[in-house]
């Protein structure tokens, strides 16, 4: 993955070459790429609750398919 930062108005735009949601605004480089770190954290946060949840989705069709087997 590469990371960009670039001059953006008032500040500095910090993004993830192809992942369209991964991007951060923030006054310095420094700040833009603390940002980023931030927005890609929470996103991995999302991710991860997502696949929890989809995980026990999957765990309840399971037992509710053993339960029809007997």
């Amino acid at each position: 993955m590469k990371i960009f930062v670039k001059e953006d108005g008032d500040g500095f735009l910090a993004r993830v070459r192809g992942a369209q949601n991964l991007f951060a605004f923030g006054r310095s480089k420094k700040e833009a790429l603390d940002e980023l770190s931030n927005v890609i954290d929470m996103m991995m946060d999302f991710h991860l609750e997502q696949v929890d949840r989809e995980r026990r989705a999957k765990n309840a069709l399971l037992t509710e398919r053993e339960a029809y087997a007997v």
